[in-house]
């Protein structure tokens, strides 16, 4: 498969959702502008990514799916595509109207991973590059667009916040009783699938100011959400606080920037925590490696991400009371009410926290 020798001049990325997917994938938007500065740079995505790189200097237009399902306006939004005349599209999540997009486009040039289904081979022009691999999720989408002579590196997210955007969030933590001198913990400890929750946070909050009392929580959570979070409101008001109302996701991102560290299990927050450079302790569900920023040779000064995973020893512990409740001799065990995640100890966890207290940046 032949590289692509003429230099684009109005290339299009395709990444639909979600929001974590959407920010791992700012390194490309900075790669292709660097390489190519003269080309205009489009990303089309959902809207309720749009919040997330809407301050991204990489990206000349953003433009999004229609949410009117409506089969006349869902035909005009891709027939429209093709007057943009795109000469390179960079599809990166292969979803149905991803490939839709890709199709209508007219592009001379479609880019992405190796297909999932053969059949649909047809619609790229280059598609070498195997998706799902080991490595950082960034690197991989990275190397979609090595036919272009890009050389993919191990970039962090990045996400950028306006300064009038911090001093709403300076106003927002300070009536929360933060201050730029007090260390805080945002804190993500909701998730939308029940079997994702971790079920601890509550102990582990308690362990962590036992240890530290300096530190703050700041919780965060979308709408909604409330209910899932109130009862750590209760562990002591004076060290753990959250707005009255859910913030913005700009607002959430600006108030974690002045964060000195991130603790959850939500993909998005801990994404948006390494593109601001806060050091994170992921409590790790069932989430694919790929997802985790691990580099080889990271720069220094860059944030770390520390995992606590399920040990082996617990997995296969797991695994044995799954199998006797199966069997009908462990009726005290319900799998919808134990999920993984919550194999994982507090011990394991505050074990973790201490390790990423020591160094929580990349030397």
């Amino acid at each position: 498969m032949q590289n692509i020798t003429e230099p684009p001049q109005n290339i299009l990325i395709i990444q639909q959702r979600q929001l974590g997917d959407v920010a791992v994938t700012t390194p490309v938007f900075e790669a292709v502008k660097k390489a190519f500065p003269q080309a205009k740079l489009t990303l089309l995505t959902e809207l309720k990514c749009v919040p997330l790189i809407e301050k991204d200097p990489y990206l000349d237009e953003i433009i999004t799916f229609p949410k009117d399902k409506s089969f006349l306006k869902q035909i005009a939004f891709y027939r429209n595509l093709k007057t943009k005349h795109f000469d390179v599209v960079a599809d990166l999540q292969q979803l149905p109207r991803c490939q839709l997009a890709t199709l209508f486009s007219g592009a001379k040039y479609r880019l992405s991973f190796a297909p999932r289904h053969a059949y649909r081979k047809f619609l790229y022009t280059h598609c070498a590059v195997p998706e799902n691999t080991e490595e950082y999720t960034s690197f991989s989408k990275t190397r979609v667009l090595a036919p272009l002579g890009l050389v993919p590196e191990e970039r962090k997210p990045q996400l950028y916040v306006t300064e009038e955007e911090k001093e709403k969030a300076r106003e927002i933590l300070f009536s929360l009783g933060i201050t730029e001198n007090t260390p805080f913990i945002t804190l993500d400890a909701t998730h939308k699938h029940p079997k994702r929750r971790w079920k601890y946070y509550k102990e582990l909050v308690q362990a962590v100011l036992a240890e530290y009392q300096s530190f703050k929580f700041f919780v965060i959570r979308a709408p909604g959400e409330d209910e899932q979070v109130k009862h750590l409101l209760a562990i002591d008001p004076k060290h753990v606080c959250m707005p009255e109302k859910p913030l913005s996701l700009r607002g959430t991102m600006a108030c974690m920037s002045f964060a000195s560290f991130h603790i959850g299990n939500t993909s998005a927050p801990q994404h948006m925590a390494l593109a601001l450079n806060i050091p994170a302790l992921i409590i790790l569900s069932e989430t694919a490696s790929f997802w985790h920023y691990d580099p080889k040779n990271p720069p220094k000064g860059t944030a770390r991400q520390v995992e606590v995973r399920l040990s082996d020893e617990a997995y296969q512990k797991y695994l044995h009371d799954l199998q006797a409740y199966q069997e009908g001799k462990k009726t005290d065990f319900v799998p919808e009410e134990y999920p993984l995640i919550n194999c994982i100890t507090v011990d394991k966890a505050l074990e973790k926290f201490a390790d990423l207290l020591s160094s929580p940046f990349y030397e």
